[in-house]
């Protein structure tokens, strides 16, 4: 059965996204920084044919993918998709619902927030935790992260869209400005420590001479290196014996608004 063809609200939507989708590639075609389809295709953990279709206007967007899409860009859900925002906003009142008439008629969109997550249920809870690396070393310790109590909580529909095993699943820190404006210091990282299969172009935590780093790789001339989103930090090549892969990064989260801005 073919499917149903989008309608003029979708359409639309379509539209918005693919006007800030391009505007966020000039940006970064400006910066010197990988603008790609295939870049943004990586960043976002999905196909490229999929991003295609959804810039085109050819299958509608969802929420999972309107909340990566809106991360990625560094624009609101609202702003290429009121609907989805919308629908979104009602997902979050139905987990977390007003409990404060006030602040709900002062702050319009606010929604109470539980810490609870039998009251949770469309999300699923990753470990925090701070790694411990050694030079040369293929394996890795961690810490737990009392940070936001230890976890980070993800949609329970990226976990199944992207068939990932929370089990295999950390959240890590991002330390320093390499991989800016893609993260800033203070982000949260998920990393995937079970694929580590080297992907040109995919972002990945490694273990760099005992270092724990967030960095994208990059085959040229027979070699791996070790590529920075900020066009001040060089590239490193990435050689066995004191370059090896932790995880693949499979999703990122902003926290640290304040250097956004």
């Amino acid at each position: 059965m073919p499917a149903l063809p989008l309608s003029d609200e979708q359409l639309a939507d379509a539209a918005r996204l693919k006007t800030l989708f391009q505007e966020w590639q000039r940006s970064r075609k400006e910066n010197n920084l990988p603008h790609s389809q295939e870049a943004a295709a990586a960043a976002l953990g999905f196909g490229q044919s999929a991003l295609t279709q959804y810039l085109n206007g050819k299958i509608p967007l969802n929420v999972a993918a309107g909340v990566k899409l809106a991360n990625l860009l560094g624009v609101s859900l609202c702003d290429f998709s009121p609907a989805l925002a919308e629908h979104a906003g009602k997902i979050a009142d139905a987990v977390a619902p007003h409990t404060d008439d006030v602040s709900a008629a002062s702050l319009p969109g606010a929604r109470g927030v539980t810490d609870d997550d039998n009251h949770a249920p469309i999300t699923l809870p990753i470990k925090m935790v701070a790694l411990h690396l050694q030079a040369g070393a293929t394996g890795f310790e961690t810490e737990e992260s009392y940070e936001d109590g230890g976890k980070l909580h993800v949609p329970r529909q990226w976990i199944e869209e992207n068939d990932l095993d929370p089990q295999r699943l950390l959240a890590i820190k991002i330390r320093g400005d390499s991989m800016v404006p893609m993260m800033y210091e203070g982000d949260i990282a998920v990393i995937d420590v079970h694929d580590r299969n080297r992907v040109n172009g995919g972002v990945f935590a490694v273990n760099f001479k005992g270092q724990a780093l967030v960095k994208r790789l990059k085959y040229e001339r027979r070699e791996w290196y070790l590529a920075s989103e900020n066009p001040d930090f060089k590239q490193e090549p990435c050689r066995n014996g004191e370059c090896n892969v932790v995880g693949r990064v499979v999703r990122f989260e902003p926290r640290n608004f304040k250097d956004r801005l």
